[in-house]
């Protein structure tokens, strides 16, 4: 009965179509070839499975009805045992990146990530965006949390989390408070000109940033906490949770579900 796996699956199928040339239309298979998969069941199994007489019109026996509910039954236990081992095999240690400006959404995700998986390490890095980026695209990071989409792959792991608006701080005039992302990006010598800023103060460190402007004196943009819904403001970005495509299915799922 070894190698009986695949004729059992064509059976289970068979089975919801009252002869044997309606189930052939609906299996993928020519009647010929499934009158011998039938049969070599029924040689295997010893026993009628489709009445061929003339007046049933080759109907199926009640013994073909119970071997493919068995094989039906027995093949759903066996996908969820397997479903079951891969989520105790899930992975032990995965990679986050993060923006600065992220890091409460990122410190609750590592935290959900013990208490709801088996997981026994995580690290966490902070980086600013064009680095979170460059690691993630060379399979260094398995998961991160970012205000921008990376290059032009579709994910089929991306979950917006909310709306984040960047907010201008001012305590003092004449130092424009920045990091090197947005001094090289976002044309930062033009903005400090425009600005009337004699000075820019640099720093990939989001809380050096926002402790110049406190404590120092200066201006800046600043990102706020992340909110569920759009605002309208100009300066708003979606923030995505992405995982890489390598990813346990299982843990993303799980990832999905968490409440960030």
């Amino acid at each position: 009965m070894d190698g009986l796996h695949w004729e059992l699956s064509v059976l289970s199928k068979a089975i919801h179509y009252k002869n044997l040339s309606g189930a052939a239309e609906h299996v993928g298979l020519s009647q010929p070839q499934l009158s011998r998969i039938i049969s070599k069941l029924e040689g295997e199994l010893g026993c009628i499975l489709l009445d061929r007489t003339a007046r049933r019109k080759s109907g199926w026996t009640p013994v073909a009805f119970k071997i493919a509910e068995t094989y039906f039954r027995s093949s759903r236990k066996l996908t969820s045992a397997l479903e079951e081992l891969a989520s105790d095999q899930q992975i032990s240690q995965i990679s986050v990146g993060t923006l600065e400006g992220l890091n409460d959404l990122a410190l609750n995700y590592c935290r959900q990530l013990f208490e709801g998986t088996k997981i026994q390490t995580i690290e966490l890095n902070v980086f600013d965006l064009s680095e979170l980026e460059d690691h993630f695209e060379k399979n260094e990071l398995d998961v991160i949390l970012t205000g921008r989409l990376p290059g032009k792959h579709k994910y089929k792991n991306l979950r917006n989390l909310g709306y984040q608006v960047f907010e201008t701080v001012e305590t003092a005039k004449g130092v424009q408070v920045m990091s090197p992302f947005e001094f090289s990006h976002r044309a930062g010598r033009k903005s400090a000109a425009r600005t009337g800023a004699a000075r820019v103060f640099l720093s990939n460190s989001l809380a050096l940033r926002r402790s110049w402007v406190q404590e120092q004196g200066g201006f800046g943009d600043f990102p706020s906490s992340v909110r569920g819904k759009k605002t309208g403001a100009a300066s708003e970005t979606p923030v995505y949770l992405i995982a890489s495509d390598l990813l346990s299915p299982t843990l993303w799922a799980k990832s999905e579900k968490m409440k960030l």
